[in-house]
């Protein structure tokens, strides 16, 4: 994919709608809306005693020190439906009520947030701390507790988003992530964008983005990350073929793959732009090939009127993508 023109920040609420980038650019998503925190259901972890020393910095009692290097795997719910649990929905406070996927091949979501904003139980909620500091910071030992996976800083790559350097990046993830690592908890590195090059601030972009963050965080008492996470847009509308979009995704997938060395990897936030039939077409190549790649969770972009819902129902797009 060509180099990101990171100039274009839109100073826009999000969503909807969706915006469409101009040529050769990555979209740029403002921060969800933040809506009201929620108590989350309790994953079936071991408990944990978690506080927030003065300089916001995750500290964890164990309680019992035996037990700090248990990582005994987590087996989440995978919903009710007969996916394999990859297939996730990525929505927010604008999204209608996600139970119109019950019983379908979607067994996770996420919000760009630590707020679930009453997800149904029946899928497992991954809860994400978008930036290194307030709102996001607020309360987020205690909102993340209790949930086996945490994702981390939202496109650090993209001025407008996350917009960190990889050494910041770094010292915010050993402050605020590493501590939540216990008892079998999966800790994910910042989600990257697709981009290539540097950003306007000399940052690099998109896989080598990760790279640098990977080979800084790589201390077993410090810095690990358990998986890798990558969001991927597509051509803005009528620039690129379906096969060419395909073709996009599919190295971008397996540059990540590449780049994880080993970790798992997620897609949490993907999206073809077009009209349905394009995004179907779309769908229909690359979700068999998900299932059946190292990707273990993905999720398309998003749960939101005129894309996967329509007047709060899921339509033909939202069917094809959830096996409904």
């Amino acid at each position: 994919m060509s180099d990101v023109d990171v100039n274009r920040v839109q100073d826009i609420l999000f969503p909807p709608p969706p915006l469409i980038p101009t040529p050769n650019s990555h979209q740029q998503h403002p921060p969800p809306p933040r809506g009201n925190r929620h108590d989350h259901t309790p994953a079936e972890v071991e408990q944990t005693t978690t506080t927030t020393s003065s300089d916001d910095t995750a500290v964890i009692d164990q309680g019992d020190s035996n037990n700090d290097d248990d990582d005994t795997p987590i087996v989440p719910s995978t919903g009710n439906g007969n996916g394999n649990g990859k297939r996730g929905l990525a929505y927010n406070s604008s999204s209608p009520s996600l139970q119109v996927f019950a019983n379908s091949e979607i067994s996770w979501v996420h919000s760009w947030s630590s707020s679930h904003f009453d997800a149904p139980s029946e899928f497992l909620f991954v809860p994400t701390l978008w930036g290194d500091g307030p709102p996001h910071t607020d309360n987020w030992v205690t909102l993340a507790e209790g949930h086996p996976y945490l994702m981390s800083f939202n496109e650090p790559d993209i001025i407008g988003q996350a917009d960190m350097t990889v050494g910041d990046a770094v010292t915010a993830y050993k402050r605020l992530m590493f501590p939540l690592r216990k008892n079998g908890v999966q800790i994910g590195a910042p989600s990257v964008c697709s981009g290539s090059g540097n950003n306007d601030r000399g940052v690099p972009m998109g896989t080598r983005w990760l790279r640098e963050f990977l080979e800084q965080c790589d201390d077993p008492d410090s810095c690990v990350t358990d998986f890798v996470s990558g969001h991927w847009y597509g051509c803005p509308d009528g620039t690129c073929s379906v096969s060419d979009d395909v073709s996009s995704f599919k190295g971008y997938v397996d540059d990540l793959i590449s780049t994880a060395d080993g970790r798992d990897v997620w897609v949490p936030e993907f999206q073809r732009y077009g009209d349905e039939a394009g995004q179907r077409e779309f769908l229909e190549d690359v979700l068999p090939w998900l299932d059946s790649s190292a990707v273990v969770r993905y999720a398309y972009y998003m749960v939101i009127d005129g894309i996967l819902t329509t007047g709060g129902e899921v339509n033909a797009l939202g069917g094809a993508y959830a096996g409904i």
